[in-house]
């Protein structure tokens, strides 16, 4: 997602104040963001977003150089505000909703933005300086560390429901008569590729008759801010990646297709599946415990 505006350097976006009032009246900023979620390779996700300043005229190079550059670190900082605003947190919320309602979350969304990466910077050849700063998705004083304390503050995670007791014995017969069937799942792969689906911080897994199976609530919260409740697998690339066996599902995932994704939410994160394959994960959890490793990986 991309987007060009105009912005003044003084700014405050929900409640959150960056920026330098010395020089708020010196000049305009030519501004732009990068909404993209960068995966980097054996790291965490990151948030980029790229920030403008134009080198003021009437002053030395080197002091209008250095103004320039302050101006553009502000724009990228803004930037960075606006991208962590629209972040999906769950099916009902983003990150913009605890912004407006929690100074906790602003004061560590503010000390996160101003204490932001610079990974790139460039003068321009017509005039401008260009800053790309970038703060992490996952990680202690990430994104998701202010997003998954928003969500479960200190409470302990739940174990995952239990199967259908009908379905477990006849499921159990059938692995008796069939050695293939249900053998040693090391994780689940949930198969949502051209839903639209949402990557967010906290999805969550429901069968047909509405009863949860996974989420936010059974994840341990460091794991969860350090690794996300889910891993996600977009494009060839990654998909190659669970068909190698070097996801997070494993070498030999429970694959599911997924029915579609919940109605009546703000954010399309929630997947559905039928009762059935609902049951048949629970039931191979209870053998294999893959949940209790949070083996699971959502294609999208």
């Amino acid at each position: 997602m991309r987007a060009l505006f105009m912005a003044a350097v003084f700014l405050v976006v929900s409640g959150i104040v960056i920026g330098d009032a010395a020089v708020q009246n010196d000049f305009i900023l030519k501004s732009a963001y990068a909404a993209e979620m960068q995966s980097v390779a054996g790291s965490s996700d990151r948030m980029t977003a790229i920030g403008y300043g134009y080198l003021p005229a009437g002053m030395p190079v080197g002091r209008a150089k250095l103004m320039a550059r302050r101006a553009a670190i502000v724009d990228a900082q803004r930037n960075l505000v606006e991208i962590i605003k629209g972040t999906a947190v769950d099916a009902e919320t983003s990150m913009e909703n605890y912004l407006v309602t929690s100074d906790i979350v602003k004061t560590k969304v503010n000390g996160m933005v101003t204490g932001a990466r610079i990974v790139a910077e460039k003068l321009d050849a017509d005039g401008s300086y260009e800053v790309t700063m970038e703060v992490p998705m996952y990680g202690v004083g990430s994104v998701s560390d202010v997003a998954i304390n928003a969500v479960v503050g200190d409470s302990a995670p739940v174990p995952v429901p239990a199967p259908n007791p009908a379905f477990v014995q006849i499921y159990n017969q059938i692995s008796v008569n069939d050695n293939s069937f249900g053998s040693g799942y090391t994780g689940v792969v949930i198969d949502a590729q051209n839903s639209g689906i949402l990557r967010t911080f906290c999805p969550a897994v429901y069968d047909t008759k509405g009863r949860a199976v996974y989420g936010v609530n059974n994840v341990d919260k460091n794991f969860a801010v350090n690794n996300g409740i889910v891993e996600y697998a977009e494009g060839s690339e990654q998909w190659s990646r669970v068909t190698a066996g070097t996801s997070r599902a494993g070498a030999n995932p429970l694959v599911i297709k997924i029915v579609g994704l919940r109605e009546r939410v703000v954010n399309k994160c929630d997947v559905i599946i039928s009762e059935a394959d609902a049951d048949k994960l629970l039931t191979e959890n209870q053998r294999s415990h893959f949940l209790d490793r949070y083996a699971v990986v959502f294609e999208k």
